[in-house]
């Protein structure tokens, strides 16, 4: 596994992941086995680099009042939660938090070649015309709800700057040409971990509704939840 050493840049986790602790395995309990394939990011590794990204956007921000967060339900809590508090630690801008959730329409789980999905914002806040906004999202894939967001913040609630940090970013293996389009357009201002193409969950992300209370990330058995033998 990678052993890392720099965290004031982002991290690219390879398919064994990085360095995982004893204390990190011990958390996979013998019933979640079925379930987890690996770990793959440490709770060590996410604090250190959520602290990196505090210091940047502390850094950025400085001469602003507050920073206006929007973080995307449900999977963005943890980390959102976690980087407004460092923000405040580095020194930077109280926070105002805001929440959004949008619904993406098609298949239940991600397929290859896929074009496109319609993505509806199901609910947003009001109040960020002429605001500069940070939209804080727990993994980029594809990249369709996140790119609807964006679009809305800019030409419906008018927003007069929008950037985007990302804990986690996919690296795609096969995305259709409109995919790789669309993801050449969704530019990433700050971003955690670039990891391999596989199915992750933790640290406020859910596979079927499962694990978002673990404090690390992991990798899932995708067959499991494909086969629909989650009860």
């Amino acid at each position: 596994m990678k052993l890392v050493k720099r965290f004031d840049r982002v991290i690219e986790v390879p398919l064994p992941g990085a360095a995982v602790s004893a204390a990190d395995r011990e958390l996979i309990r013998p019933e979640m086995k079925n379930r987890i394939a690996r770990a793959l990011i440490t709770r060590r590794l996410i604090k250190r680099r959520v602290r990196e990204l505090a210091r940047e956007l502390a850094a950025f921000y400085r001469d602003q009042p507050h920073i206006e967060m929007l973080f995307i339900l449900e999977g963005a809590s943890t980390f959102a939660y976690d980087l407004a508090r460092e923000i405040y630690n580095m020194g930077g801008p109280e926070i105002r938090s805001h929440s959004i959730k949008a619904r993406t329409y098609g298949a239940d789980f991600k397929k290859e070649g896929e074009i496109s999905r319609p993505v509806k914002i199901v609910f947003a806040p009001s109040g960020l015309e002429g605001k500069k906004v940070l939209v804080v999202e727990d993994i980029i894939d594809q990249g369709f709800t996140l790119y609807a967001i964006k679009d809305w913040l800019l030409h419906e609630a008018r927003a007069g700057d929008v950037k985007m940090c990302a804990l986690l970013d996919k690296r795609l293996e096969h995305p259709s040409p409109a995919v790789k389009r669309l993801r050449s357009l969704l530019k990433m201002d700050y971003v955690g971990f670039t990891i391999p193409d596989r199915w992750v969950a933790g640290y406020g992300i859910d596979a079927g509704d499962d694990f978002r209370f673990l404090p690390f990330i992991v990798i899932v058995k995708e067959q499991y939840y494909l086969k629909g033998a989650n009860p």
